[in-house]
């Protein structure tokens, strides 16, 4: 990867049930280390499914830790175990509170603390990686080892500030576990899950309604924004790749000539926006206004949609008969509202 130096690198392997550390000695001498800590620093920087931060007010561990590693002080070694003994702590707390209440455990994994540079701008990645187990096939001895598949559980980024430009801090975790960014970094989040719930589907609607407003697509648009409704009803955390893969890279558009490759250059261009975070916990209050649809079927006559419908490419037929053309919806209700009201065909 161009302009990347690894000036520091710390790995501890955290044993939660049996709440001990592993110190692991690794070597940026052997070319399968170094591939593999550039391809997982690639893998986060290029990840677009983070959100932004702020260190809390005051003197806190990690943040008074930072100082230390990137200048390499003398007792650096001792902050870097200080730093895997506070997660540790943390995650056997959490692991007790989640088998009690969700029957569920903390991930396994290993702490890495990597010093980085890019060109004469300093960075310190702090994340929790995949350490697994395996089968030796010569031995039949359990050995652990790093997942070069799946790396990274959790990760912290923090950009230095320099002359040219200020501090940043993201930090990618698909399950926004508290325990991380909370207790362990000790982070605020400088976005809020309200806003940001309003501000990205507002954004994400207005890209695919934007994107075409001819009549001939109006159904696509329809199917497309419902389905994207779906997804903030239907999941607790929202993720920009989850999203896209979910609800764009899977879809057939009715039309042929839908600009579906259109309305994906301006998602690839929203993961860029940072109005909103990429990766934040739903607030299903704050996705109400966004719910209905009103599309108008004839003179003084408009189709409501309210809320999310499942299938809903299959809830409306052609019809065309003898010279007659329109529309019928294919759901119990619609059918009990005109049954005895509406005089049948002769």
């Amino acid at each position: 990867m161009n302009n990347i130096v690894i000036e520091l690198l710390s790995l501890y392997h955290l044993d939660v049930s049996s709440n001990k550390l592993e110190k692991t000695n690794i070597s940026l001498k052997k070319e399968t280390i170094t591939n593999y800590i550039d391809s997982l620093i690639e893998e986060i920087l290029d990840s677009p499914n983070k959100r932004l931060y702020l260190f809390k007010d005051g003197s806190t561990e990690v943040k008074n830790s930072v100082s230390k590693i990137i200048t390499k002080a003398e007792d650096h070694d001792r902050v870097l175990l200080n730093n895997a003994k506070r997660l540790l702590e943390k995650e056997v707390k959490t692991d007790k509170k989640l088998q009690k209440t969700l029957g569920i455990k903390v991930q396994r994994g290993s702490l890495m603390q990597i010093h980085f540079k890019q060109g004469k701008s300093d960075n310190l990645l702090i994340c929790k990686v995949e350490h697994d187990e395996i089968l030796n096939e010569k031995s039949f001895e359990i050995n652990r080892g790093l997942n070069t598949k799946k790396k990274v559980y959790k990760s912290f980024l923090y950009y230095l500030p320099n002359e040219n430009r200020q501090g940043e801090i993201y930090v990618n975790d698909k399950n926004e576990s508290k325990y991380w960014w909370d207790d362990f970094l000790e982070l605020d989040q400088v976005k809020t899950d309200e806003y940001n719930t309003e501000e990205s589907i507002d954004k994400i609607i207005t890209a695919i309604s934007s994107t075409t407003r001819k009549r001939e697509f109006e159904f696509d648009n329809t199917i497309l924004r419902n389905s994207v409704v779906g997804y903030y009803r239907n999941n607790k955390q929202f993720n920009f790749s989850d999203l896209i893969e979910s609800v764009f890279e899977n879809y057939t558009p009715i039309r042929d000539k839908y600009p579906l490759g259109r309305v994906k250059n301006k998602l690839d261009k929203l993961i860029e926006d940072d109005t909103f975070d990429n990766q934040f916990t739903i607030v299903p209050n704050k996705i109400k206004k966004r719910k209905k649809q009103t599309i108008k079927v004839g003179p003084g006559l408009v189709l409501k949609i309210e809320e999310f419908v499942n299938n809903l490419e299959t809830v409306f037929k052609v019809y065309d008969k003898a010279g007659e053309h329109g529309m019928i919806i294919l759901t119990d209700e619609a059918y009990n509202y005109v049954r005895g009201n509406v005089r049948k065909d002769n």
